[in-house]
């Protein structure tokens, strides 16, 4: 190899070709990406909503048990807890 004159060695020339797709399958690929994490989203809302109601319901009902009387009113609160560091 290291004994190679020019006569031997061939240049050839080409083009780079780049396929892209089109615009029109891009949009519909996105739109489909973007329908699955919707649906995905949504089946995930739905499982939380379905597990929290049923958590409550059985809170409410072991609740209901231990009542040691009728109620009136009942008020829920949302309470954030914050640990201060010195």
């Amino acid at each position: 190899m290291a004994d190679q004159t020019e006569s031997e060695i061939e240049v050839v020339s080409g083009e780079l070709v780049e396929v892209a797709p089109s615009s029109a399958q891009l949009a519909q690929t996105t739109a489909t990406q973007a329908a699955l994490v919707a649906a995905g989203g949504i089946a995930a809302g739905v499982a939380t909503v379905a597990a929290f109601k049923r958590h409550r319901s059985v809170r409410a009902a072991k609740r209901s048990r231990k009542a040691l009387g009728e109620v009136v009113a009942s008020r829920r609160f949302l309470v954030d807890v914050h640990l201060l560091r010195n």
